[in-house]
């Protein structure tokens, strides 16, 4: 979000509010309260997720908490963006509403920096080559896919975990090893690294306790995640949960890929 108003500070004016603890440059207009700064503004962009407890905003920058009730009844005739955005914003017509998480290309274009920044992970938190490992990825959407090519460039051994007849045939036919779930328990003991983007529990006891003891787990699907992490624990299995890989690993570029589709979406309206 910092970097996203300084990219449209560049050729609109901009007001902040909530980001006190980053320093801004000078052109960028801060407000001492959240109606003045609404007040002000024609569009209004909150964060992605716009709440993790549909209370208080996810603003870590913030030296106060804004609650989300504080928007809500201050932006009626505006246009409003964030990611996740309640249900009650939608049940008032003089808002309108552009919700991040439920455009596709966004989804797409987030996945690219998901995935380099699962590797530099890996690359990381292990002490392998990601050359010659055995790397089993849980799911074949957005992530998985682009994941499968860049770690196979790389000279992994590639295990694919998908439910679907069809993709299976197609983790096959672009060279990785194709896994179905009934499958996976027999070959869990092979892999040096998993990398789960399935949004539900996928890593279960059965497969945990089959893991050699130096398998690293990295989780980057959406909450609650694919992993049983107590479960893991208790077999010493380390995993790591990645949440928001973008906006930490290339917020520059995370806010080039909002700026774009924002334009994009607010021609529309």
């Amino acid at each position: 979000m910092v970097r996203l108003a300084q990219l449209f500070s560049k050729n609109h004016t901009v007001f902040i509010y909530g980001q006190e603890k980053y320093n801004h440059e000078s052109h960028i207009q801060s407000c001492k309260n959240l109606q003045s700064c609404i007040e002000k503004s024609d569009i209004i962009i909150s964060g992605i997720p716009l709440s993790k407890d549909n209370v208080i905003v996810n603003a870590p920058f913030s030296d106060n908490e804004i609650k989300l009730e504080e928007i809500y009844h201050n932006i009626e005739n505006k246009i409003f963006i964030a990611g996740g955005i309640p249900i009650q914003f939608y049940e008032n017509k003089m808002i309108k509403n552009i919700d991040l998480l439920q455009l596709e290309t966004l989804t797409i274009l987030n996945a690219i920096p998901t995935a380099e920044g699962t590797i530099k992970i890996a690359i990381e938190e292990t002490e392998i080559t990601i050359h010659e490992s055995k790397i089993m990825i849980f799911g074949y959407g957005r992530i998985g896919k682009i994941l499968c090519k860049n770690l196979k460039d790389l000279g992994a051994n590639i295990y694919c975990v998908a439910r679907r007849e069809e993709d299976l045939t197609w983790i096959r036919e672009e060279g990785y090893i194709p896994v179905s779930y009934q499958e996976v328990e027999n070959k869990a003991s092979k892999v040096d690294i998993i990398i789960n983007t399935v949004p539900s529990l996928v890593i279960e006891e059965k497969i945990i306790k089959q893991l050699k003891k130096s398998c690293l787990i990295i989780d980057v699907a959406s909450n609650p995640g694919g992993v049983d992490k107590n479960i893991a624990k208790r077999y010493k299995i380390k995993v790591i949960t990645a949440l928001g890989i973008p906006g930490k690993i290339a917020p520059l570029t995370a806010a080039e890929y909002i700026k774009e589709v924002i334009e994009k979406e607010l021609i529309k309206i």
